[in-house]
């Protein structure tokens, strides 16, 4: 199994204490506490936008990505299925902005998770108390990496030296943009800054090529928009979400119970799949990925959620 952790903890409503060196130092009780553990699986169920078991179709082909970073716009918590989305318990809400014209989720304000950091941490006392069925997340970001084939470089990329064969399989860095409207700034994907300076729409990705071939060192950058996001809601018929949102929705196998007055930490782990969640058109059937051939992304979405209570 290809497992990705990551980790990132947010530590909400610091107590300064001061003292002289003649008072005896205490120390304070420790504040129980909701954390939120992510973990990217590739061996996870593999969804629809419906929340149903889907295989690739035929003509297209995809592949598990090696994720590195993950971007969440928004987490929140549902006592069922019929609780509109509005009404749900926030977590967390990152800033939207006005500064590339229309509303946009601010990219640099997001939870970023990585593979050092993976869990989000906040006092119970933020959450309101109640029994809980079900947990939503808004995926603003993500970014790993893919393996592509350069076939088609011989034409497609300038400088390619003669008689270096082309059929040659490289990793790639993708950053790709999953809420339905993001103000960017600039991003780095591996080595290369990419400077936007104002909003994409849902589905804009860069991917980045370095190496070296033969002695020909390939710097290439990519920017493009995949037409579908995948974004499973399994309670979609009693508690839609907005359109674009990339609001991922998944059901405690039993439901989740904070108590008033909570006086011990609870533990959640939220597996997020990632299950052949990088898809193109596969022109000629060969399940390699070949950008230069012409084959283009066609979903980038996630693959499911899956939030469980732990010890």
């Amino acid at each position: 199994m290809k497992k990705t952790n990551l980790i990132f903890t947010m530590f909400l409503g610091a107590v300064l204490l001061s003292c002289s060196s003649e008072e005896p130092t205490t120390n304070p009780e420790p504040v129980p506490r909701l954390n939120i553990t992510f973990i990217m699986d590739n061996e996870a169920e593999r969804l629809d936008n419906l929340g149903n078991p889907v295989s690739v179709p035929e003509g297209n082909a995809a592949q598990d990505p090696d994720f590195e970073v993950l971007g969440l716009h928004f987490m929140g918590l549902y006592p069922d299925k019929f609780t509109p989305y509005d009404e749900g318990v926030t977590i967390t809400s990152t800033a939207t902005t006005g500064s590339g014209g229309a509303t946009a989720i601010d990219f640099n304000s997001e939870v970023f998770l990585n593979e050092e950091i993976n869990t989000f941490s906040i006092p119970l006392s933020y959450v309101a108390s109640g029994t809980y069925e079900y947990f939503r997340a808004s995926i603003g970001y993500q970014k790993y990496k893919i393996v592509y084939n350069l076939e088609g470089a011989e034409t497609e990329i300038p400088d390619w030296p003669d008689g270096v064969d082309d059929n040659i399989d490289v990793d790639a860095t993708v950053g790709s943009f999953l809420g339905y409207n993001t103000y960017i700034g600039n991003y780095t994907l591996d080595k290369l800054t990419v400077d936007v300076n104002g909003n994409k729409a849902q589905g804009y990705f860069g991917l980045e090529t370095q190496g070296n071939i033969n002695g020909f060192v390939l710097t290439q950058l990519t920017q493009g928009n995949a037409p579908q996001t995948t974004v499973p809601n399994p309670i979609d018929d009693t508690s839609p979400v907005p359109e674009g949102s990339c609001v991922v929705t998944g059901q405690f196998p039993s439901a989740l119970v904070i108590p008033a007055n909570a006086s011990e930490d609870i533990n959640i782990e939220v597996v997020i799949s990632i299950n052949q969640s990088f898809e193109w058109e596969d022109g000629n059937g060969n399940g390699k990925y070949e950008p230069l051939l012409g084959e283009s992304v066609v979903d980038m979405g996630t693959r499911g959620v899956f939030p469980s209570v732990v010890d």
